[in-house]
């Protein structure tokens, strides 16, 4: 008689296409912890007394709050894609690999707008990665599995189908997010950030939300958008101030040059828009995300060699890759959204009445400009600018360095308002056109 315990022959039937898609996919799943300190914004009302008569202020306390949630390996060397919301104001990041090794987390950059973060973790061992499906390689009622850590209960799977496309997300009547898929598989509190794929075991989409009033409705970003958006966070310029100069996209299933920047590595390499990548240092490159993976594992110093496509005709070029110059974010904030920053120190932060020593504080506003118009006043704390928490000028240098003429900026900021004995702090989103 033969042992229950014994694993399934390879060729049982219960090794169906969906065992097979799990067995694909279910390592590049991962569980992520973080740890956030929030400061109370409460003043017991006898502070003001003791400041005013002795000059003692008692420290305001502070409490750690946990959460949890899932990510996916997109990289070897160990670059993790989950949701903005999961590790958004994180002290500390914790990501815990499906053989239960645990490895800190390092926030790499990410957009609120969309969502999406990326992180990174450090292995001595090239780690599994998954595959992203194409961008239009999704049919209505095809089998889809959604993997994640729902309630903290790690490396969950649960199945159902690719129930519509193109929906829109609303939050108080207003549209935050468009093209989204909806699954009946269960998708659940910390499943936000796992991957939902399909039965040849590629990526689809980036699970995110679930309907709270309804049943077996959830929702996940689009794999043709986490494609874009990765790319643009993977993009080494953003991550490691390594500077090749170039932004690529895939258009008719062809990696091209959509846009050079001037006096970059790429120009002076004779890189031009339209130019077609058919290897990158003699491999070829399957798409956006890949190209901006492989440049992460240069350095400043290194070159890149590629073989280009140009009017019917091969083309050898080689990117002398540079750090990225180095820019004032304090003047970038004031020649493109016409205000002066500055950090917000702790003593300053508590003078003010707020709960966070994190982000910068508006010193200086160019009267009629844009931001005055959105309403930033000074003594205003601006917490976040695009998706990067503000806690040093780079920060500003990186959030800013690309923001062109006219293109819009989400900020996040803080005012606190005094009322009675106490002191609350209220938290704003406003977008900001840029001269």
């Amino acid at each position: 008689m033969t042992s229950a315990v014994e694993p399934a022959a390879s060729s049982s039937a219960r090794r169906d296409a969906t065992v097979l898609a799990i067995e694909k996919a279910y390592r590049t799943v991962v569980n992520i912890s973080t740890e956030r300190m929030v400061t109370r914004g409460y003043r017991d009302p006898f502070d003001d007394l003791l400041s005013e008569f002795y000059g003692y202020r008692r420290p305001q306390r502070a409490y750690t709050s946990y959460s949890l949630g899932s990510g996916v390996i997109v990289e070897r060397s160990g670059y993790i894609v989950t949701n903005q919301h999961v590790v958004e104001r994180a002290s500390k990041i914790t990501v815990t690999l499906t053989d239960g090794s645990k490895c800190e987390g390092r926030y790499v950059n990410g957009s609120t707008k969309h969502d999406l973060a990326v992180l990174k973790i450090e292995s001595k061992q090239p780690l599994p990665a998954i595959e992203l499906a194409a961008d239009g390689d999704l049919m209505l009622g095809e089998t889809v599995i959604a993997l994640g850590d729902p309630y903290g209960l790690e490396n969950t799977i649960s199945r159902g189908v690719l129930s519509a496309k193109n929906r829109k997300a609303t939050w108080e009547g207003e549209v935050v997010f468009e093209d989204m898929l909806q699954t009946d598989a269960a998708i659940n509190p910390g499943n936000s950030g796992g991957a939902l794929i399909n039965l040849d075991g590629h990526l689809i989409g980036i699970n995110t939300a679930m309907m709270a009033e309804a049943q077996s409705i959830g929702f996940a970003i689009p794999v043709k958008r986490v494609r874009q958006i990765l790319s643009d966070l993977l993009s080494p310029e953003k991550s490691k101030g390594v500077w090749f100069g170039a932004q690529v996209t895939v258009q008719g299933g062809r990696l091209t040059v959509a846009a050079v920047q001037k006096g970059s590595p790429a120009e002076r390499a004779g890189l031009r828009v339209g130019d077609e990548i058919a290897q990158m240092d003699s491999e070829s490159v399957r798409d956006s995300v890949d190209f901006e993976s492989r440049l992460l594992r240069k350095a400043a110093g290194q070159d890149v060699s590629l073989t280009l496509q140009r009017g019917g005709r091969t083309v050898q070029a080689t990117v002398a890759l540079t750090a990225v110059p180095k820019v004032s974010g304090f003047e970038l904030a004031w020649s493109k959204l016409g205000m002066r920053l500055q950090p917000l120190t702790a003593e300053i932060a508590q003078a003010l009445g707020v709960a966070s020593s994190q982000g910068m504080i508006v010193t200086e506003i160019e009267r009629g400009g844009s931001a005055w118009q959105a309403g930033i006043r000074r003594g205003l704390v601006v917490a976040r600018i695009g998706g990067l928490d503000l806690r040093q000028e780079s920060d500003i240098a990186a959030a800013l360095g690309e923001v062109a003429s006219n293109d819009s900026v989400t900020m996040m900021v803080y005012t606190s308002v005094r009322r009675g004995a106490f002191v609350v702090q209220n938290v704003d989103s406003v977008r900001v056109k840029a001269k």
